[in-house]
Formats: structure tokens, C-alpha cells, sequence
């Protein structure tokens, strides 16, 4: 890589289990890459914690196979047995949602567009 004048700090590194206080009606939205199949699981578990992730799925593309079971995990777990969403954000690029939380569509007025009891999955 290139060196920069600027120096960032890999927080995965300097704090590899941050704590990370959670309050009622609040989630974690992890930034992640998946390299390989392994990564599957700590998504899969950060998803049945509740949390949200934005995954980052390039390198992993060029691989058919281990994509699509990859794929196929994650859709049968988070849309199948958790009750959550995958939504595809750019061409490389996936948002894992748990149960409870919902994509909406469009970037104008979303906070707006949508009445806010429709945007959780409320279950009577």
C-alpha cells in the first residue's frame, strides 16, 4: 500500500473486543470484508445478536462456488431462520439486518416517507 502522512489506527487490532454498551432499541453496525467461507459464521452471529452489518463481498466474488454457498448461508440463516433481510447496497457490497429492522427504499425524506411503526416488524 502507499504510505500516507496521515496515520489511522486499526481499531480491529487495538481493541479486538471493544466493549460495546448496547441500549434498549439500539444495534452495533459492524463494517466487514468476507475473504472466505470461514467469515460466514461471525456474521451469521453478530446477526442473531441483533446487530446490523455492511459486508464487503469483492474479493470473494471471483469465487462462484464458494460465493454462491456463501450466499446461500447467509440467505437460509438470516432470512430463513432468523427472520431478518439481506439487502444488496452497491455491486459488491451487502447490508445483513436482524429480525425486527427494515431496508426501505430511496435516500429523499426516508425518515419520513415511511410511518416510523412500519419500519420494525412488530409481532402481536
Amino acid at each position: 500500500m502507499p504510505r500516507a502522512e496521515v496515520t489511522y489506527h486499526n481499531l480491529g487490532q487495538l481493541y479486538p473486543n471493544a466493549p460495546v454498551p448496547l441500549y434498549d432499541g439500539e444495534m452495533v453496525l459492524h463494517n466487514s470484508t468476507l475473504l472466505d467461507l470461514t467469515g460466514c459464521g461471525a456474521l451469521m452471529d453478530w446477526v442473531a445478536d441483533g446487530h446490523g452489518c455492511i459486508v464487503e463481498m469483492k474479493r470473494m466474488m471471483k469465487r462462484t462456488t464458494e460465493f454462491q454457498q456463501a450466499l446461500s448461508m447467509l440467505n437460509q440463516f438470516i432470512e430463513g431462520d432468523v427472520q431478518g433481510q439481506i439487502i444488496r447496497i452497491t455491486d459488491t457490497r451487502l447490508l445483513l439486518l436482524p429480525q425486527g429492522c427494515r431496508g426501505i427504499k430511496g435516500t429523499e425524506m426516508e425518515g419520513f416517507a415511511v410511518h416510523p411503526d412500519n419500519l420494525t416488524d412488530v409481532y402481536e
